[in-house]
C-alpha cells in the first residue's frame, strides 16, 4: 500500500509541476522565437511553437499514468493483493 500512495503522490506532484512550469516554458519559447532570427531555418518556428505544448502533454500524461497505477495499487492492496480468499 505504501508504494501505491507514493506513486499517487508523485503523479499529483507531476501534474502540479506541469501547470506551474507551462507558462515559464511558453515565455522562453516566445522569447527565443522573437529574439533569434529563426525565420531562415525551415521548420524551426513550428518546432519552437509545438515544444511547450508537447512538454505539457507529456508531463500531464505521465502524472495521470503514475496516479492511475498508484490508485490501482492501493485498491489492489486493500482487496488483499488480488489473491483469492478460500
Amino acid at each position: 500500500m505504501k508504494g501505491g500512495i507514493m506513486q499517487t503522490v508523485f503523479g499529483v506532484i507531476a501534474i502540479a509541476i506541469a501547470f506551474i512550469i507551462f507558462p515559464i516554458i511558453i515565455e522562453g519559447a516566445e522569447a527565443t522565437r522573437l529574439a533569434a532570427n529563426i525565420s531562415e531555418y525551415t521548420g524551426m518556428t513550428s518546432l519552437i511553437g509545438i515544444g511547450p505544448t508537447l512538454a505539457f502533454v507529456v508531463l500531464i500524461l505521465g502524472g495521470l499514468t503514475s496516479t492511475g497505477f498508484g490508485v490501482a495499487g492501493i485498491v489492489r492492496s486493500s482487496r488483499g493483493g488480488g489473491r483469492s480468499r478460500r
